[in-house]
């Protein structure tokens, strides 16, 4: 006999088929489990108030907490099993990446799914999932508890997948038309602009990531990732080398190419470099992606093989085609010559990260290699975190850099054998002048709400979303700041919002961050590191936790009183309130807590703190 009955459903424009599922006039529990929150929200709409969504966002930050060190040991299993082969580590199963693989959100959903099922209080009545992989393990996992299932709206899913491999074949050609402009630039700038006489056989190799604005007209460079580094390399008179990474030109290279060309700093350009063979087996890279064959064991006993066998081929094969050009490139500047005195990368643990570090290690293997994570980790960023298996194959650096000690244990939670050390927070320089620290006693700092949005545009509608729906609640002559992200316009988030559904009491604010933290009172945010430059000039911060993407709370480790985490908007009212009616005693003790965590969390630049950027401890 049954244990129960479960919809599997999947998002479309026409959801009447749901519907018809359930004539009655009975309240239907439904969860959806995905990442578009537009789709969730047209489902929602579509579905009506006689449907009932179950708030899942505290059971999900729960459930990613308590499954994530586990899981990382189970990838960590299937890296010694499959990591002989380069291209596995360029793959998105091993990049434990959730933003290009899924494999822990789905493992998240399904555990939540279980824990809600053993409630008879809590079960959902319909299921709308998203993607067609984690559906089959939803079924095999009710085949298991004898759970009688209908499936709806398949048909589109079903196609999505037939083609899945048509829109591989896309991407490769999109790579390979980048590729060629690529090739174009570089070869028409090299014809056209003098070439510098660089010395590479005795300079530090940087990696850093390359944006437009990186560059000015007049070719001067400008590093976000390692601000006054360079600077103090210069007054060292060290020699650099810089491989840059690409990001966000599109199909437009012939202007950066130009201005490295024309550039003092002394770049490598992968086109002097490569050859046509490099190019031919980067581009027959997928064939072999494809040919692999992946057996996965059961994830504290759910079956992901049909989750795993997606990544593999519809994420896998175009994700390793920059790596293995990067690590052919690697190969091809030491056969010109190059002998780095050291090696200083920004690193991220990405597919690119990794395929520099093999390079290196195979035709540089006495040179130190050092990664530099300026950055504060997410709790479920998981890639960010080297694991033991990637330490045990080598693709890891010999040293990371952090922003602090605490930082430190934080990297290396997966793995205690890679050696860290605290260095000068570069990007952080600002946190430690006092100048800047707002009044918060002021008039005007008590009228002001600031909401810091994420880089995830989507994420940013569902946190107005929520604000939106208290606003009621919030008193009129409180003002609500909203600072948008730099990878998206506020023209870009309205539309995105609805037009017709902006508040008016929605203010976009511009300025640096630090001006506008200096109007607010409470800092509103998600998966922002804008919440800790606020507590740290003693501005409270409220986080507010989503329904079914992964929670990023960067101070999730801090049980102090100046940051609220929450799951609803009822609590999110209650910690506005609190913070707003804080007396001059609480201000100035919020104040201290600040200094407290920034010593924390960051070292401060001088001439010692720079010194584990050259080797010295």
């Amino acid at each position: 006999m049954a244990t129960g009955y479960l919809i599997l459903a999947f998002p479309g424009k026409n959801i009447s088929k749901i519907k018809i599922k359930f004539p009655g006039g009975e309240s239907v529990p439904w969860l959806y489990f995905g990442n578009d929150f537009f789709k969730r929200r047209h489902t929602a709409e579509q579905l009506g108030r006689h449907f009932k969504s179950i708030n899942i966002a505290e059971i999900h930050n729960k459930v990613a907490r308590d499954i994530k060190f586990e899981h990382v040991q189970w990838i960590d299993a299937l890296n010694r099993r499959y990591g002989d082969n380069l291209q596995w580590w360029f793959g998105a199963v091993s990049s434990r990446n959730i933003y290009c693989s899924s494999l822990f959100q789905a493992c998240c959903y399904l555990e939540i799914l279980q824990e809600l099922w053993k409630d008879q209080n809590r079960r959902p009545k319909l299921v709308v999932v998203e993607s067609l992989s984690l559906a089959r393990a939803i079924l095999k996992w009710t085949v298991e508890k004898d759970i009688t299932v209908d499936i709806v709206c398949s048909i589109k899913p079903k196609l999505k997948s037939f083609l899945q491999p048509v829109l591989s074949f896309l991407k490769w050609i999109k790579f390979l038309v980048i590729l060629f402009l690529q090739w174009l630039a570089a070869h028409f700038t090299r014809k056209s602009y003098e070439q510098k006489n660089t010395d590479l056989s005795c300079s530090m190799l940087f990696g850093t990531t390359i944006h437009n604005e990186s560059l000015s007209g007049d070719s001067i460079f400008t590093d976000r990732y390692f601000p006054y580094l360079h600077e103090h390399l210069l007054g060292k008179q060290i020699k650099k080398v810089i491989l840059p990474f690409f990001c966000g030109f599109c199909y437009n290279y012939f202007s950066i190419y130009k201005r490295m060309r024309l550039s003092s700093a002394n770049f490598i350009i992968k086109e002097d470099f490569l050859r046509f063979s490099d190019y031919l087996s980067t581009l027959v890279y997928p064939l072999k992606v494809s040919r692999q064959k992946i057996e996965s064991t059961p994830f504290r006993g759910f079956d992901l093989s049909d989750i795993v066998k997606q990544e593999q081929t519809s994420i896998s094969a175009i994700l390793g085609l920059e790596p293995m050009l990067i690590y052919r490139l690697i190969l091809r500047i030491k056969q010109a010559g190059f002998q780095p005195t050291s090696i200083l990368i920004w690193y991220e643990n990405r597919p690119a990260d990794r395929a520099l570090v093999a390079g290196a290690r195979q035709v540089f293997p006495q040179t130190k290699i050092t990664g530099v994570q300026m950055f504060l980790h997410s709790p479920n960023f998981l890639s960010l975190y080297p694991s033991e298996s990637e330490v045990e194959a080598g693709l890891t650096p010999d040293l990371l850099l952090q922003t602090s000690k605490y930082q430190c244990n934080v990297a290396r939670y997966f793995t205690k054998s890679i050696t860290c050390q605290p260095a000068a927070a570069l990007r952080y320089a600002h946190v430690f002048n006092s100048e800047d620290t707002p009044d918060l006693n002021a008039e005007r700092a008590k009228k002001s709400i600031l909401i810091v949005l994420p880089f995830n545009i989507a994420k940013a509608v569902e946190l107005l979303e929520v604000i939106k729906s208290v606003l009621d609640q919030i008193p009129n002559d409180i003002r609500i700041l909203v600072k948008t992200h730099p990878d998206y316009d506020t023209d870009a988030l309205v539309r995105a919002f609805n037009l017709h559904n902006w508040p008016d009491r929605f203010q976009n604010c511009s300025g640096s961050l630090s001006e506008v933290l200096n109007q607010s009172s409470v800092v509103i945010s998600s998966t922002s590191s804008s919440m800790v430059e606020a507590v740290i000039k003693g501005i409270p911060a409220i986080f507010l936790g989503g329904q079914t993407l992964l929670d990023q709370n960067i101070l999730f480790n801090q049980a102090v009183d100046i940051v609220t985490e929450c799951f609803s908007a009822r609590e999110v009212v209650v910690a506005i309130k609190r913070y707003l009616d804080l007396s001059p005693c609480k201000l100035s003790q919020y104040k201290e807590m600040g200094k407290t965590l920034r010593d924390i969390y960051f070292t401060p630049i001088n001439e010692e703190t720079m010194l584990p950027f050259f080797g010295v401890k």
